[in-house]
């Protein structure tokens, strides 16, 4: 669930390949993370009081068994410059330690892989491709998708609130930055976590402008066998691929 994060350690990688969901615009590669980590938090100790200590140790916990991670999702976008959200549906595939797939199906085409080192975007609409080496940058994106890494440092720019209701089916974790310059960035986070799978199925984020962006994940399956074969794109022979450089 990290958000700007790496944005707030100083390093801002800008480039439209980082976010699939409007081309053209130029995105930050933690809002690539952003849903990426979400997906993958798993909590516990549904049907009794739990505190937010518990709930962090058993993110951790669960993270640690976690080698594959599959889902469908639905992406939802308010922005200041539209009159209507923007929507779009897609898949979802991670296994470990480090291979990314997010496959977006609706309304535009887009793949987006991360594999070998490289960070691959294909807009089959455009018959276009991107591609940027993110070698030295994958030991910090890929610890985001553990539990571990993501929660600390999260708790050093953000204040945390658990709510549990009993009549409700879902655990909620409020986020809200501690300070003015993380408040610029990003506004708020808020988890939804289903009690009978314990999975995150739906997050929100508002960005420092006011922009929101949410993700719902369902049909979650967690070790289920992934080949390797699935984080390969094949490209077809027409496609312009650009070679891009971190900024």
């Amino acid at each position: 669930m990290l958000i700007k994060l790496l944005c707030l350690g100083g390093i801002e990688l800008s480039s439209n390949i980082f976010h699939p969901v409007t081309v053209g615009r130029r995105m930050s590669i933690p809002r690539f993370l952003t849903a990426a980590v979400c997906a993958s938090i798993a909590f516990g100790a549904a049907g009794q009081s739990v505190t937010i200590e518990q709930v962090i140790k058993k993110v951790q916990e669960q993270q640690k068994r976690t080698h594959t991670l599959q889902a469908d999702f639905r992406q939802e976008k308010e922005l200041a410059l539209l009159a209507k959200p923007e929507v779009s549906t897609g898949t979802f595939l991670y296994s470990r330690p480090n291979n990314v797939l997010w496959t977006y199906a609706t309304p535009k085409r887009v793949q987006m892989v991360i594999a070998n080192g490289t960070l691959t975007t294909y807009y089959a609409d455009l018959a276009k491709a991107e591609r940027i080496d993110v070698k030295k940058f994958e030991d910090r994106i890929f610890k985001y998708m553990g539990a571990t890494g993501a929660i600390d440092e999260l708790a050093r720019y953000f204040d945390f609130t658990f709510t549990d209701s009993k009549s409700k089916p879902v655990f909620v974790l409020d986020l809200t930055p501690k300070n003015r310059a993380v408040g610029k960035r990003v506004k708020r986070i808020k988890i939804w976590i289903d009690k009978k799978s314990y999975l995150a199925q739906k997050f929100e984020y508002v960005e420092g402008d006011g922009d929101i962006t949410r993700y719902e994940f369902t049909n979650m399956r967690i070790n289920e066998p992934v080949p390797p074969s699935r984080f390969a794109i094949a490209l077809p022979s027409n496609v312009k691929v650009e070679q891009m450089k971190i900024q």
